[in-house]
């Protein structure tokens, strides 16, 4: 009887087992490198790493102004109560705004407050580093971009004003810059 034709297959060892397997692998890891750089590269053009705290030194600015003891709010001598939006004029100088507000450098916030009275006539201005302010007007005025330029935010409320003891309507116009 005739043996029945039987196809040999090279089969392989063990170690070419091994290899085969890899082979077949290489799709899956070559994409598996592709997904992960795409999600390196959009983590990276959607996180923002610079974070944009000028106008929250506009408010903490603001908000020195309006409270502080030393400012030029009206402060009872006996209990010591500041009261927001009322402006004591004696106090609204550029003398106790620098002295309210001490920075360890020279190259910082600096404002314009303007006071006017319920006409809306100026009556009197006062500046927190005004030396600053000076400089830093035209530029941001200007809309200069760039490094030594600054930007300028405005601020305009209602207030009363204490002059010779008596309180009267105003506003209060805050020019407020920031150097970049």
């Amino acid at each position: 009887m005739r043996k029945p034709y039987k196809k040999s297959y090279r089969t392989l060892g063990k170690k070419g087992l091994g290899a085969a397997e890899l082979l077949e692998h290489i799709p899956y890891i070559l994409l598996t490198i592709a997904v992960l750089i795409g999600i390196f590269v959009l983590v990276n053009t959607h996180v923002n790493l610079s974070v944009n705290i000028k106008p929250l030194q506009v408010e903490v600015l603001f908000n020195r102004i309006m409270y502080s003891p030393n400012s030029i709010m009206y402060t009872d001598n006996i209990t010591g109560v500041v009261y927001p939006g009322v402006i004591d004029f004696d106090k609204f100088t550029n003398t106790t705004l620098d002295n309210a507000m001490k920075y360890s450098y020279e190259k910082h916030i600096s404002a314009k407050l303007e006071l006017y009275d319920k006409e809306k006539q100026l009556i009197k201005t006062a500046y927190l580093n005004n030396v600053w302010y000076n400089r830093l007007e035209p530029l941001a005025s200007a809309r200069i971009k760039g490094p030594g330029s600054a930007r300028m935010y405005y601020k305009s409320l209602p207030v009363v004003y204490r002059e010779n003891n008596v309180n009267q309507p105003g506003f209060l116009r805050i020019s407020i810059i920031i150097p970049t």
